[in-house]
Protein backbone atom coordinates (compact mmCIF):
# COMPACT_ATOMS: atom_id res chain seq x y z
CA UNK A 1 0.00 0.00 0.00
CA UNK A 2 1.18 3.54 -0.76
CA UNK A 3 2.30 5.49 2.26
CA UNK A 4 -0.05 8.24 2.01
CA UNK A 5 -3.01 6.28 2.08
CA UNK A 6 -1.74 4.14 5.00
CA UNK A 7 -1.40 7.02 7.11
CA UNK A 8 -4.90 7.93 6.00
CA UNK A 9 -6.60 4.70 6.78
CA UNK A 10 -4.74 4.87 10.50
CA UNK A 11 -5.17 7.92 10.77
CA UNK A 12 -9.37 7.21 10.17
CA UNK A 13 -8.91 4.57 12.30
CA UNK A 14 -7.81 5.96 15.46
CA UNK A 15 -10.47 8.97 15.29
CA UNK A 16 -13.22 6.53 14.98
CA UNK A 17 -12.22 4.99 18.33
CA UNK A 18 -11.93 8.37 20.12
CA UNK A 19 -7.65 8.48 19.93
CA UNK A 20 -7.15 11.98 20.76
CA UNK A 21 -4.61 13.72 17.87
CA UNK A 22 -5.30 10.66 15.72
CA UNK A 23 -3.14 12.13 12.38
CA UNK A 24 -0.31 12.72 14.55
CA UNK A 25 -0.39 9.28 16.53
CA UNK A 26 -0.82 7.89 12.63
CA UNK A 27 2.75 9.10 11.85
CA UNK A 28 4.12 7.87 14.95
CA UNK A 29 2.75 4.45 14.17
CA UNK A 30 4.16 4.85 10.81
CA UNK A 31 7.23 5.36 11.77
CA UNK A 32 7.18 2.62 14.09
CA UNK A 33 5.90 -0.05 11.86
CA UNK A 34 8.18 1.10 8.71
CA UNK A 35 11.43 2.21 11.00
CA UNK A 36 11.38 5.26 8.71
CA UNK A 37 10.83 8.75 9.76
CA UNK A 38 8.25 10.72 8.45
CA UNK A 39 10.64 13.33 6.96
CA UNK A 40 11.90 10.24 4.70
CA UNK A 41 8.84 9.31 3.71
CA UNK A 42 7.98 12.51 2.39
CA UNK A 43 11.24 13.14 0.89
CA UNK A 44 11.59 9.39 -0.98
CA UNK A 45 7.71 8.01 -0.79
CA UNK A 46 6.78 4.54 -1.78
CA UNK A 47 5.01 1.80 -0.55
CA UNK A 48 4.86 -0.61 2.41
CA UNK A 49 6.52 -4.06 2.40
CA UNK A 50 3.71 -6.78 3.32
CA UNK A 51 5.62 -7.18 6.55
CA UNK A 52 5.04 -3.32 7.57
CA UNK A 53 1.92 -3.42 6.66
CA UNK A 54 1.45 -6.24 9.24
CA UNK A 55 3.60 -4.34 11.81
CA UNK A 56 0.96 -1.35 11.08
CA UNK A 57 -2.20 -3.03 11.40
CA UNK A 58 -0.64 -4.59 15.03
CA UNK A 59 0.12 -0.66 15.97
CA UNK A 60 -3.40 0.38 15.10
CA UNK A 61 -5.34 -2.40 16.94
CA UNK A 62 -3.59 -1.57 19.73
CA UNK A 63 -4.02 1.90 19.64
CA UNK A 64 -7.55 1.86 19.16
CA UNK A 65 -8.08 -0.40 22.26
CA UNK A 66 -6.39 2.90 23.43
CA UNK A 67 -2.95 1.18 24.79
CA UNK A 68 -0.50 3.92 25.03
CA UNK A 69 2.00 4.73 22.11
CA UNK A 70 4.68 4.69 24.18
CA UNK A 71 3.65 0.95 25.31
CA UNK A 72 3.23 0.10 21.68
CA UNK A 73 6.72 1.67 20.35
CA UNK A 74 8.53 0.37 23.91
CA UNK A 75 9.99 3.91 23.94
CA UNK A 76 9.18 7.52 25.57
CA UNK A 77 11.11 10.30 25.64
CA UNK A 78 12.10 12.26 28.62
CA UNK A 79 14.27 15.10 29.44
CA UNK A 80 16.39 14.82 25.95
CA UNK A 81 16.71 10.83 27.02
CA UNK A 82 15.55 7.96 25.32
CA UNK A 83 13.86 5.87 27.59
CA UNK A 84 12.51 2.26 27.39
CA UNK A 85 9.20 1.75 29.00
CA UNK A 86 7.37 -1.55 29.31
CA UNK A 87 3.70 -2.11 31.26
CA UNK A 88 6.16 -2.46 34.33
CA UNK A 89 6.56 1.31 34.75
CA UNK A 90 4.75 4.25 34.63
CA UNK A 91 5.10 6.36 31.06
CA UNK A 92 7.25 9.30 31.97
CA UNK A 93 5.58 12.84 31.77
CA UNK A 94 6.54 16.30 30.37
CA UNK A 95 5.03 17.80 33.87
CA UNK A 96 7.70 15.86 35.62
CA UNK A 97 10.60 17.36 34.04
CA UNK A 98 9.72 20.29 36.36
CA UNK A 99 11.11 18.16 38.99
CA UNK A 100 13.97 17.44 37.74
CA UNK A 101 14.62 21.26 37.03
CA UNK A 102 13.38 21.98 40.67
CA UNK A 103 16.69 19.56 41.59
CA UNK A 104 18.63 21.12 39.10
CA UNK A 105 17.99 24.97 40.17
CA UNK A 106 18.43 24.23 43.48
CA UNK A 107 21.98 22.65 43.73
CA UNK A 108 25.09 23.85 42.22
CA UNK A 109 26.92 21.76 44.10
CA UNK A 110 30.03 19.33 42.43
CA UNK A 111 29.63 16.12 44.69
CA UNK A 112 25.67 15.77 45.71
CA UNK A 113 24.37 12.22 46.93
CA UNK A 114 20.58 11.65 45.64
CA UNK A 115 18.19 9.39 45.83
CA UNK A 116 14.89 9.05 43.60
CA UNK A 117 12.48 7.48 44.94
CA UNK A 118 9.73 5.46 43.21
CA UNK A 119 12.27 5.24 40.15
CA UNK A 120 9.75 3.33 37.73
CA UNK A 121 11.97 3.89 34.69
CA UNK A 122 14.65 5.47 36.14
CA UNK A 123 13.71 8.90 34.09
CA UNK A 124 14.46 11.52 37.07
CA UNK A 125 17.61 9.71 38.32
CA UNK A 126 19.07 9.06 34.76
CA UNK A 127 17.69 12.61 33.74
CA UNK A 128 19.27 14.49 37.12
CA UNK A 129 23.19 12.26 36.43
CA UNK A 130 22.67 13.35 32.52
CA UNK A 131 23.07 16.65 33.82
CA UNK A 132 25.06 16.21 36.52
CA UNK A 133 27.92 13.25 35.78
CA UNK A 134 29.63 14.24 39.11
CA UNK A 135 26.35 13.50 41.51
CA UNK A 136 26.30 9.88 43.13
CA UNK A 137 23.01 9.11 42.13
CA UNK A 138 20.50 6.34 43.28
CA UNK A 139 17.40 5.36 42.04
CA UNK A 140 14.42 3.36 44.62
CA UNK A 141 11.42 1.25 43.73
CA UNK A 142 9.68 -1.87 45.05
CA UNK A 143 9.06 -3.82 42.09
CA UNK A 144 12.20 -5.62 40.56
CA UNK A 145 10.53 -5.61 36.77
CA UNK A 146 10.84 -1.47 37.05
CA UNK A 147 14.47 -2.28 38.49
CA UNK A 148 14.93 -3.77 35.72
CA UNK A 149 13.70 -1.35 32.61
CA UNK A 150 15.70 1.38 35.06
CA UNK A 151 18.75 -0.87 34.65
CA UNK A 152 18.30 -1.76 31.09
CA UNK A 153 18.11 2.33 30.75
CA UNK A 154 20.83 3.39 32.19
CA UNK A 155 23.24 0.96 30.94
CA UNK A 156 21.84 1.31 27.27
CA UNK A 157 22.30 5.36 27.86
CA UNK A 158 25.60 4.80 29.70
CA UNK A 159 24.83 6.53 32.86
CA UNK A 160 26.13 4.59 36.29
CA UNK A 161 23.37 5.17 38.52
CA UNK A 162 23.14 2.43 41.84
CA UNK A 163 19.72 0.82 41.80
CA UNK A 164 18.58 -0.67 44.81
CA UNK A 165 14.60 -2.40 45.84
CA UNK A 166 13.38 -0.79 48.41
CA UNK A 167 9.75 0.09 50.04
CA UNK A 168 10.38 4.06 49.96
CA UNK A 169 13.36 4.04 51.96
CA UNK A 170 13.54 1.14 54.18
CA UNK A 171 15.88 -0.42 52.67
CA UNK A 172 18.75 2.25 51.93
CA UNK A 173 21.27 3.30 53.94
CA UNK A 174 23.34 6.48 54.10
CA UNK A 175 22.26 10.26 53.98
CA UNK A 176 21.59 12.21 51.31
CA UNK A 177 21.99 16.15 49.95
CA UNK A 178 18.65 15.80 48.52
CA UNK A 179 15.66 13.12 48.44
CA UNK A 180 13.26 13.47 44.87
CA UNK A 181 10.38 11.59 44.16
CA UNK A 182 7.28 11.28 41.87
CA UNK A 183 5.22 8.85 44.04
CA UNK A 184 1.44 7.52 42.86
CA UNK A 185 -0.54 10.32 43.68
CA UNK A 186 -3.83 10.00 42.15
CA UNK A 187 -6.76 9.40 44.51
CA UNK A 188 -8.18 5.23 43.66
CA UNK A 189 -11.66 6.92 43.87
CA UNK A 190 -10.99 8.89 40.59
CA UNK A 191 -9.93 5.68 38.96
CA UNK A 192 -13.09 5.20 36.79
CA UNK A 193 -12.61 8.69 35.70
CA UNK A 194 -9.29 8.61 34.40
CA UNK A 195 -9.19 8.38 30.37
CA UNK A 196 -8.46 4.97 29.24
CA UNK A 197 -4.99 4.70 28.48
CA UNK A 198 -4.33 4.69 32.04
CA UNK A 199 -5.82 1.42 32.36
CA UNK A 200 -2.52 -0.07 31.12
CA UNK A 201 -0.53 1.41 33.56
CA UNK A 202 0.46 -0.14 36.26
CA UNK A 203 -2.31 0.98 39.45
CA UNK A 204 0.74 0.56 42.07
CA UNK A 205 2.28 3.54 40.48
CA UNK A 206 -0.71 5.63 39.95
CA UNK A 207 -2.31 5.18 42.50
CA UNK A 208 -2.73 5.77 46.81
CA UNK A 209 -5.21 5.85 49.95
CA UNK A 210 -6.18 8.42 51.20
CA UNK A 211 -6.93 11.19 48.63
CA UNK A 212 -3.32 10.37 46.53
CA UNK A 213 -1.44 11.34 49.63
CA UNK A 214 -0.85 8.07 51.96
CA UNK A 215 2.89 7.09 49.96
CA UNK A 216 3.84 10.87 50.07
CA UNK A 217 2.80 11.86 53.25
CA UNK A 218 4.80 9.00 54.43
CA UNK A 219 7.84 9.21 52.55
CA UNK A 220 7.79 13.02 54.56
CA UNK A 221 7.50 11.17 58.43
CA UNK A 222 9.93 8.76 57.29
CA UNK A 223 13.16 11.12 54.78
CA UNK A 224 14.61 13.18 57.90
CA UNK A 225 16.71 10.68 59.28
CA UNK A 226 18.09 10.24 55.29
CA UNK A 227 19.16 13.48 54.91
CA UNK A 228 22.00 15.48 55.65
CA UNK A 229 21.37 18.49 57.67
CA UNK A 230 19.68 21.01 55.27
CA UNK A 231 19.18 18.28 52.78
CA UNK A 232 16.16 18.98 50.70
CA UNK A 233 12.90 17.28 49.65
CA UNK A 234 11.52 17.56 46.51
CA UNK A 235 7.90 16.28 45.80
CA UNK A 236 5.51 15.75 42.74
CA UNK A 237 2.17 16.02 43.40
CA UNK A 238 -1.58 16.12 41.99
CA UNK A 239 -3.14 20.34 41.15
CA UNK A 240 -5.21 20.15 44.33
CA UNK A 241 -2.32 18.46 46.83
CA UNK A 242 0.13 21.21 47.78
CA UNK A 243 -1.21 22.26 51.18
CA UNK A 244 -1.69 19.16 52.47
CA UNK A 245 1.95 18.55 51.80
CA UNK A 246 3.04 21.69 52.88
CA UNK A 247 1.34 20.89 55.98
CA UNK A 248 2.73 17.52 56.02
CA UNK A 249 6.46 18.83 55.75
CA UNK A 250 6.17 21.26 58.11
CA UNK A 251 4.86 19.10 61.18
CA UNK A 252 7.88 17.15 60.02
CA UNK A 253 10.38 19.21 60.48
CA UNK A 254 10.99 21.18 57.29
CA UNK A 255 11.78 24.35 56.65
CA UNK A 256 11.64 26.85 53.52
CA UNK A 257 9.21 24.95 52.14
CA UNK A 258 8.09 25.97 48.44
CA UNK A 259 5.55 25.29 45.55
CA UNK A 260 6.42 25.35 42.17
CA UNK A 261 4.01 25.56 39.01
CA UNK A 262 3.79 23.26 36.69
CA UNK A 263 3.78 25.34 32.75
CA UNK A 264 -0.28 24.80 33.24
CA UNK A 265 -0.47 26.89 36.37
CA UNK A 266 -1.12 23.89 38.38
CA UNK A 267 1.17 23.62 41.90
CA UNK A 268 3.02 20.93 41.04
CA UNK A 269 6.03 20.69 43.06
CA UNK A 270 6.59 20.76 46.41
CA UNK A 271 9.82 21.04 48.05
CA UNK A 272 11.55 21.52 51.38
CA UNK A 273 14.77 22.12 53.39
CA UNK A 274 15.32 19.12 56.56
CA UNK A 275 15.96 21.30 59.98
CA UNK A 276 17.82 18.73 61.39
CA UNK A 277 18.77 19.59 65.27
CA UNK A 278 15.40 21.40 65.75
CA UNK A 279 13.07 20.26 68.36
CA UNK A 280 10.61 19.56 65.21
CA UNK A 281 13.44 17.25 63.43
CA UNK A 282 14.17 15.72 66.43
CA UNK A 283 10.74 14.36 67.13
CA UNK A 284 10.17 13.11 63.22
Amino acid sequence: MDWRQALKETALQLEGTGVPDSSREAVYLLQWATGRSYHDWILDGGMLTESEMLRLEEGRRRRARREPMAYITGHQEFYGLDLTVTPAVLIPRPETEHLVEAVLDALDATRVRIVDVGTGSGAIALALKSRRPSWDVVGVDLCPEALAVASQNAWRLNLPVTWVRSDLLEAVSGRFHVIVANLPYIDPDWSDQAEPELRFEPDAALYAPEQGLALMRRLVKEAGPHLEPDGQLFLECGFDQAAALRQALAKAGFADIAVMPDYAGHDRIVSGRWTSGTEEGDHV
